[in-house]
């Protein structure tokens, strides 16, 4: 904190809250009753003028008070292994989880029923759309004659390019100019 000298007593030059973090914490320290007797007197007397420093102050005291006074509830013996249990189970990939939580719970009688329905899945999948290593052309003219080209499209293509060619000209910045 920031104390002068007063004759036999130190006063604080600054708010302790709003001279920075390091401050703050030497307020903490008021708090849990671990700061030396000194800067604590000098605080108390500072507290008397600043409401801001006795609001923090008491709501912090209020804080330790509720915490001294907290009773934690007894644990269970298990507890710890069901701890670690869960923590594996949250570390497992996601299908491992929601496998895991479908085989716990529920009827066990449809479980063997899952990889039987994933495999007529699969199998359906295939029979509506069969893999096929080549595919068909979908353009019927090239399917006819490979060799053929179309000169329709070529023209197109090539008025296409000189378009996008004008509008990269004229895009460009002009040297002549910048001189």
């Amino acid at each position: 904190m920031f104390e002068v000298n007063r004759g036999n007593t130190k006063e604080l030059r600054e708010c302790p809250l709003r001279a920075g973090e390091e401050n703050a914490a030497q307020l903490l320290d008021y708090c849990h009753h671990k700061l030396a007797p000194e800067p604590a007197s000098a605080f108390e007397r500072h507290m008397e003028h600043c409401p801001a420093c006795r609001a923090f102050a008491e709501s912090q005291m209020a804080v330790w008070n509720a915490l001294d006074e907290f009773e934690a509830m007894p644990i269970s013996e298990d507890f710890d292994q069901r701890l670690f249990a869960r923590l594996d189970e949250q570390a497992a990939p996601w299908w491992s989880r929601v496998w895991n939580r479908m085989a716990a719970s529920g009827p066990r009688i449809w479980r063997p029923a899952i990889p039987v329905a994933a495999v007529l899945l699969l199998a359906a999948g295939l029979w509506i759309h069969p893999f096929s290593a080549s595919a068909p052309p979908t353009d019927p003219s090239i399917a006819k004659n490979p060799d053929h080209i179309d000169t329709e499209q070529v023209e197109r293509t090539l008025e296409d390019m000189e378009m996008i060619r004008q509008f990269t000209v004229a895009d460009a910045p002009n040297s002549n100019r910048d001189m």
